[in-house]
């Protein structure tokens, strides 16, 4: 069988289970099963399959008829044009969230420390790291399997990351220039698409309103950030009038940048 006529009926089989994006999810799996990617499998659909290659891109596909993740499938995400690998463990990164990264790598001072909070896969960090080398770029998670993934992705990215397990602050000493976190924001009670729900649930929820990590983020805060330093979060755009409340409350930050979802700070204190 083609590549071609693969596709066709994976897609017709992900139709019928009024699966979204059928034709990328059906493209990037049988990306992943040659080892190509998705524009070298579109230039070459008439590609003959082997019996095995069947056989894994057909159980793949049966696993996304369940409502697995294609990011679960692959095991891998692009993220500011870089390959991450991703687990089950760790949030799938998500493209609203690179105007963070835009961000930090704009206002980030030379030569000064940023700190990722929340770092998951690390794909924040890293891509930060990557574009600016003279930064002293720590990053922390809860979790240690997090952790162990992100510590994988900084070797594979030739990336020089201090890697701690702290939840929030707790055990995190010094000041930062730049503070970037893209903490769980999701309400407890939020209606969730199948496939969200696989994700780790620690990564996703926030509290009654989704925003009791942030608080407790910006309580402590001020003892970490250094006198003119910059703060980038990302949450629902419904929580920014109330999330820039709190920043300037319980941390003296002043808003400078305000996109969909992410949104820049700037420490009052000079």
């Amino acid at each position: 069988m083609t590549a071609r006529a693969a596709l066709t009926r994976a897609i017709h089989r992900l139709d019928e289970s009024k699966i979204s994006g059928s034709h990328l999810d059906a493209e990037l799996i049988l990306a992943f099963v040659l080892g190509r990617d998705r524009t070298w499998l579109l230039a070459h659909d008439d590609t003959e399959l082997d019996e095995p290659q069947l056989e894994q891109f057909d159980a793949l596909v049966n696993r996304r008829l369940q409502r697995e993740p294609v990011v679960h499938l692959t095991g891998q995400r692009e993220f500011y044009g870089l390959d991450f690998e991703i687990t089950p463990d760790v949030l799938t990164p998500r493209v609203e969230t690179e105007q963070l990264v835009d961000w930090a790598i704009k206002y980030a001072p030379q030569n000064s420390t940023l700190i990722d909070l929340g770092t998951g896969c690390g794909n924040i960090a890293i891509a930060i790291k990557i574009h600016r080398p003279d930064l002293v770029v720590t990053a922390t998670d809860v979790s240690e399997k997090e952790l162990a993934v992100a510590r994988r992705n900084a070797i594979k990215h030739h990336t020089d990351i201090t890697f701690l397990q702290a939840d929030l602050w707790q055990g995190v000493s010094g000041q930062f220039a730049t503070v970037v976190c893209n903490l769980p924001y999701l309400a407890d009670d939020a209606d969730l698409m199948p496939e969200v729900k696989k994700e780790p649930a620690v990564a996703l929820f926030g509290g009654p309103d989704g925003l009791d990590l942030y608080r407790r983020f910006l309580s402590t805060l001020p003892a970490h950030l250094a006198a003119g330093g910059y703060v980038f979060t990302e949450s629902d755009p419904w929580q920014h009038e109330p999330l820039i409340a709190a920043a300037a409350a319980q941390a003296g930050l002043s808003p400078i940048e305000q996109g969909y979802f992410i949104l820049g700070f700037q420490s009052k204190n000079q």
